[in-house]
């Protein structure tokens, strides 16, 4: 698995800045250390509701990430992640840009060859 933001993910895991889980993220999030709150693809919605009304409260940005929750979990050393956040501004701000690009890439790629 070769992607920048899961290798990301797990740097910042073994910096010790990641909160993973739904008690882990939602205790970062209270204590306000949480920077940033990902979302696995496959997580349920009731779990993204409720990371959304805890961190929304608190001003915690939310990203519900094109990864699963066992693309997550290995890239930290889990078996299944659902949800993430991560308490450090630097690696939540990288992780939110290499997670734009991905979608730019992502786009630039539907685009391609549909124009006759």
């Amino acid at each position: 698995m070769n992607n920048k933001f899961l290798n990301l993910l797990g740097m910042a895991r073994r910096a010790n800045m990641l909160s993973p889980g739904r008690d882990a993220s939602v205790a970062a999030a209270k204590e306000r250390k949480a920077k940033i709150c990902f979302i696995s693809s496959d997580a349920s919605s009731r779990l993204e509701k409720e990371m959304r009304t805890v961190c929304e409260e608190r001003n915690i940005q939310v990203i519900r990430t094109p990864f699963t929750m066992a693309e997550t979990g290995f890239a930290i050393g889990n078996k299944t992640v659902g949800v993430i956040t991560i308490n450090d501004e630097g690696f939540s701000a990288r992780a939110a840009a290499l997670l734009g690009e991905q979608d730019h890439l992502h786009e630039m790629k539907e685009d391609d060859g549909h124009d006759n």
